[in-house]
């Protein structure tokens, strides 16, 4: 008796195990297997200008055309200097006196002492003309021997070669340095010293040279004193973008040309304020770009579903940046939260 009630123990667990086995395969498959959504932000793509704002340093410095360097075509000496470095001056001020120097004095005597017998000569030649002593033919030699003389005397006096020489001003502005002072002997063409007119300065500004693709000839530049030396503020225009890094800031120079009247000194340190536009093109939010890889992609909502495309990225700043890639137009609606989560073809749900 105790054997067989095992047996009916194993009998009712196999019929249990075969009724489970069979419902199991008579259970209807699933209707559906759930898919991840994701919780987007989306903004319309537009057609828009990018707006950067540059600040670059440099200084107040002579335009090439600016600085006048005074020479003499004659030794001369330094009887006098009447000017210092930095000081401004009027057009017509007295810089220095000047006196010939031993070889232009010795010139100007022998000028003038050969003047002076050719004239002689030509009153004598002409007084035997008339006593009939003498011929035309050397009156007129007499008297090219006077020319010359007189032209050769007139050079050196038209050249500013006296016994005293004033050197004035050829413009107003100020001086920037004096090569020579009193005592010195200055040979033919050495320079005296040199001034730079005061209504032709211009801004030397260093810019990064990844900022120099935006700037642009011609565009506007406000100009502010970097060390407080003036409060009022200039409006330049850039004129010359230098294709050279300077080795000793390793920046790109960057060349304003300042208004005639401007409140700044000669090597003044100012700040540069450049407003840069890029031409029009699509542009969305920063956020809504992602790298993926060696490349940028965004997304766009079709349908309720993520559509990738790869895009080239153009002119940018801290808040938009421009975008080139197929398929896109404006007005179409771009993810620009939540979007790292994001996959091609994955539904997406609009946040609120």
């Amino acid at each position: 008796m105790r054997r067989r009630v095992p047996a009916v123990m194993m009998g009712l667990l196999a019929v249990v195990a075969i009724w489970v086995f069979v419902g199991r395969l008579q259970k209807p498959p699933p209707s559906h297997v759930d898919t991840p959504t994701a919780t987007v932000t989306v903004a319309a793509l537009r057609t828009a200008s990018v707006v950067n704002r540059l600040v670059a340093y440099g200084r107040i410095v002579a335009a090439p055309w600016a600085v006048h360097a005074l020479v003499e075509p004659f030794q001369v000496s330094v009887a006098r200097d009447f000017v210092n470095p930095g000081q401004s001056v009027g057009k017509g001020a007295t810089l220095m006196a000047l006196r010939p120097g031993p070889t232009a004095r010795l010139a100007l005597l022998q000028a003038q002492n050969t003047y002076r017998l050719a004239q002689l000569a030509l009153s004598e030649e002409r007084t035997r003309v008339r006593l009939r002593l003498a011929t035309r033919t050397s009156l007129l030699r007499a008297q090219k021997v006077f020319d010359n003389a007189a032209l050769q005397l007139r050079v050196f006096h038209d050249e500013g070669l006296r016994s005293q020489v004033r050197v004035v001003a050829p413009v107003g502005g100020v001086v920037r340095t004096i090569f020579v002072h009193e005592g010195a002997t200055v040979e033919p063409g050495q320079p005296l010293m040199d001034i730079v007119a005061g209504d032709r300065l211009q801004v030397r500004l260093g810019v990064e040279p990844e900022d120099v693709p935006m700037i642009q000839s011609g565009e506007g530049v406000r100009l502010s004193s970097f060390e407080g030396a003036s409060q009022m503020y200039a409006h330049g225009l850039v004129s010359v973008i230098s294709r050279v890094m300077d080795p000793a800031t390793h920046m790109i120079n960057v060349f304003v040309t300042l208004p005639v009247v401007n409140p700044y000194l000669l090597g003044e340190y100012v700040e540069g304020r450049f407003t840069v536009a890029s031409p029009m093109g699509l542009v969305v939010a920063r956020s809504a770009v992602v790298p993926m890889g060696h490349h940028y992609v965004l997304y766009t909502v079709s349908h309720g579903r993520a559509v990738v495309h790869q895009v080239l990225l153009g002119a940018r700043n801290g808040r938009i940046v421009q975008i080139i890639g197929r398929g896109l137009h404006p007005g179409m609606r771009v993810v620009v939260l939540g979007n790292y989560e994001l996959k091609p073809g994955m539904p997406v749900h609009f946040s609120r």
